[in-house]
């Protein structure tokens, strides 16, 4: 990168350095967060629903299971090819 290129995306002060890398590794933190919370989210929320429908869910439970060991079936045979 050319010294352009760094104080524009950077900034020219060493300040401007930090709060750039700051604000950097702050977008890394929140985008791991959402990785990782939202998907247990929806899961208390379906065993939450689940304490007092399991005729609901339990059916339901079973029908994504199936389906997503037969598309982990499918993507395993399609990367031995």
């Amino acid at each position: 990168m050319t010294n352009e290129k760094i104080e524009r995306k950077y900034g020219k002060t060493k300040l401007d350095h930090c709060l750039s890398y700051f604000a950097l590794a702050f977008e890394k933190i929140l985008e791991f967060a959402a990785i990782l919370f939202v998907p247990l989210t929806v899961v208390e929320q379906v065993v939450i629903y689940g304490e007092h429908h399991p005729d609901v869910v339990l059916p339901a439970l079973i029908i994504l299971m199936i389906v997503a060991i037969a598309s982990g079936v499918l993507v395993i045979r399609h990367h031995r090819k």
